[in-house]
């Protein structure tokens, strides 16, 4: 590294003092400051010297260490920063801007029309937008109203509120299953298989006002072994099985409709396997049937006989 170029400057003693004194001199050590010479390979961040000018006069040593250093400005008025009324009346405006969107472009074009019409043709051109229309356009909403809610063409998006609504109707439960007891993608369904009933919210708010809320038994819930393969409605006419067939590949349909679509085709409506039109009698599913028959029958009896419930 080079040394620094340094000066040496001896102080004359004052004629009072000492000859003991005279000969000591005092030294004060003076560097050199370097001119400043651009050099293209040399490249470096500003100086701190602007930086300390900024900040003043420093009164301790400390603080003339070489540091990060803020500085702040004020405005001399007692107003806030920022508008006047805090934001209270911003306005969304992340589409076109208001000048500049479909209602402005026909709200100008209109009142360019109002100014050019009974007068001649005075061959400026205006835009595209501002031909001079000869013929007014019927007095109705579509034709002469300024409001995007109405005319033809983009909507102006609300200035104070923006909101993306998805109304979801989809439940993600087979819809096969549910309704029939049977899926044709059997284990490879990308939906539910679930044939219980959901109620909404405002059901279950008025049982948890009511106190019946969880009230269930067990035995409601409990399924068996044969209710998960027997299906429970028609697969065809999503009804109630009258005269249950069952062909070989084991599917079942009313007798009617499995005798209608073997008139189309003889393959099974299901799996489209063939069925040689043979069509068993579903004992399995008759004696099903007939085990819930007097059930549904004995509740049915019930509303009818009481029908407020008192």
């Amino acid at each position: 590294s080079r040394k620094k170029v340094a000066t040496r400057r001896v102080c004359d003693p004052e004629p009072g003092e000492s000859g003991s004194s005279s000969d000591e001199g005092s030294s004060v050590v003076r560097p050199e400051k370097k001119r400043a010479i651009h050099n293209p390979m040399i490249q470096k961040t500003r100086g701190c010297g602007r930086q300390k000018a900024a900040h003043g006069n420093f009164s301790s040593e400390e603080e003339e260490e070489e540091g990060l250093g803020v500085v702040y400005r004020s405005t001399r008025s007692a107003k806030p920063v920022g508008p006047e009324d805090m934001g209270a009346t911003a306005v969304y405006e992340l589409d076109t801007e208001k000048e500049r969107d479909a209602q402005a472009i026909f709200e100008r074009s209109q009142k360019i029309q109002e100014e050019l019409r009974g007068k001649e043709d005075d061959k400026i051109y205006r835009g595209i937008n501002n031909y001079q229309k000869f013929i007014k356009p019927k007095d109705t909403s579509m034709g002469n109203a300024s409001s995007g809610m109405v005319r033809k063409g983009p909507i102006r998006a609300p200035e104070h509120l923006r909101a993306t609504v998805r109304w979801d109707y989809q439940p993600d439960i087979c819809k096969d299953y549910k309704e029939t007891g049977f899926c044709g993608f059997g284990d490879s369904c990308k939906f539910l298989h679930d044939r219980s009933d959901y109620k909404h919210g405002w059901q279950i708010e008025r049982e948890l006002d009511e106190g019946r809320y969880g009230d269930y038994e067990e035995e409601n819930y409990e399924v068996g072994s044969d209710d998960e393969e027997i299906p429970f409605k028609c697969f065809i006419c999503r009804q109630t099985f009258q005269n249950p067939v069952v062909t070989k590949c084991r599917h079942y349909f009313c007798e009617n409709c499995a005798l209608q679509h073997y008139r189309t085709t003889p393959r099974c409506y299901v799996c489209d396997q063939q069925t040689n039109g043979v069509f068993n009698p579903a004992k399995e599913l008759i004696a099903k049937l007939e085990k819930h028959r007097p059930a549904a029958e004995g509740s049915a009896s019930n509303i009818s006989g009481d029908p407020h419930g008192v």
